[in-house]
């Protein structure tokens, strides 16, 4: 049987996009379905890391990037004891919203030949026994229709309906947490280049400047402090106040933003499998970095742009294609599995104020630094 497709790539965020754009820049038959419609709000830290500079750079996307981007050099950790450790990081990134970026991105892979389609969903994939991939998608008053593909890209971030249809479990950790954000408006120009974290029982959050001069403030807190506190996300920044004077400070400036919080079901902080049902999973969809690192943006890039490698050795016979998912499992392993671990042992250290503050002390601006260096590596 001829596939539809050399390549399906479900969801249109960073990994997924990236993905789309390097396989329809090799000239490849690209296909992209995105169940919501851009650009669209969502619940992310909104940093870029300067770690993402060369994948932005291959898709050709670093200078409109850049163009629009709020400039970040430097960061602060600021602990519940009024501790606070600055630090310089090892490359500028870049503060700009998911709405705009995940845009961007669609549009470039667009650009470079990949069909898009947005409001469509995806009910279900399959590996079928001839060796293509089969997709079943609906869009929004349009009748359902089978799709084949020589391969797939799962890129549909930390959860959807889909895992469940496939079957599959997150177990590596039993700790939940809840994610939000919201902008706000009055931002202080000494602040302007600087990326600011805040620690509070249960949680942390950070604030940073994105585009239009905005300041955006996104933060995870475990479900069991969650549960203790009163209605609304108001609530939980309330709670944060109350333990950090330096968030309690810097937000007493600000003006909230015209649209309000939004938030996120539960984040579990683990590695998936990065292949399932013969596809090739990434960003959020493969496993989810802990938001402080700042890298996860730049991770959603560097594994879209891994899978597409992987996927253009088979399609250029360099390997055959059944050998395209282990291929791309051992690489990914390789290149991500690492972070997940250093970052599940610097969110313990971070969660345990006294453990926090005793590193601060003796560690301060050097145990920053070999942080981001081990999660950005």
């Amino acid at each position: 049987m001829t596939p539809d497709r050399d390549a399906i790539i479900v969801g249109a965020g960073p990994a997924g996009s990236a993905a789309a754009a390097a396989l329809a820049g090799a000239g490849r038959d690209v296909l992209v379905l995105e169940k919501d419609r851009f650009p669209r709000r969502k619940v992310c830290g909104e940093f870029l890391s300067g770690s993402a500079r060369e994948s932005l750079a291959r898709l050709d996307a670093l200078v409109g990037v850049a163009n629009e981007a709020a400039p970040i050099e430097r960061g602060s950790v600021h602990l519940q004891n009024g501790k606070t450790v600055a630090f310089e990081l090892p490359a500028p990134g870049f503060g700009i919203s998911r709405a705009r970026l995940d845009d961007l991105l669609a549009r470039r892979a667009a650009d470079l030949g990949a069909e898009v389609r947005f409001g469509t969903r995806v009910l279900s994939v399959e590996a079928a026994p001839d060796g293509l991939v089969r997709v079943r998608a609906a869009a929004t008053g349009v009748a359902e229709e089978i799709l084949t593909a020589r391969s797939i890209v799962g890129a549909w971030g930390r959860w959807d309906a889909l895992d469940r249809t496939m079957g599959r479990r997150f177990l590596g950790g039993r700790r939940r947490f809840l994610g939000w954000s919201r902008d706000f408006e009055g931002a202080d120009a000494a602040h302007a280049r600087e990326v600011r974290l805040y620690l509070f029982p249960g949680g942390y959050c950070g604030l940073s400047r994105v585009e239009h001069a905005a300041e955006h403030l996104a933060g995870v807190i475990s479900e069991r402090v969650r549960r203790t506190l009163g209605p609304g996300w108001e609530a939980v920044v309330a709670h944060a106040r109350r333990a950090n004077r330096d968030l309690d400070r810097d937000l007493s400036t600000l003006r909230e933003g015209r649209d309000g919080f939004l938030g996120t079901g539960s984040v579990f902080f683990t590695a998936k499998p990065p292949v399932e049902g013969g596809a090739l999973m990434a960003g959020d969809a493969a496993g989810v970095i802990d938001p402080f690192s700042g890298e996860g943006l730049a991770g959603a890039l560097a594994s879209g742009l891994l899978a597409a490698d992987s996927i253009e050795l088979g399609l250029s016979g360099r390997i055959a294609m059944e050998e395209v998912p282990s291929a791309y499992a051992l690489a990914w392993r390789r290149r991500f599995a690492a972070r997940l671990g250093w970052g599940a042992a610097f969110r313990g250290l971070m969660l345990h104020p006294a453990a926090a503050s005793l590193a601060a002390r003796l560690g301060g601006e050097r145990l920053v630094r070999l942080a981001l260096g081990q999660l950005g590596s």
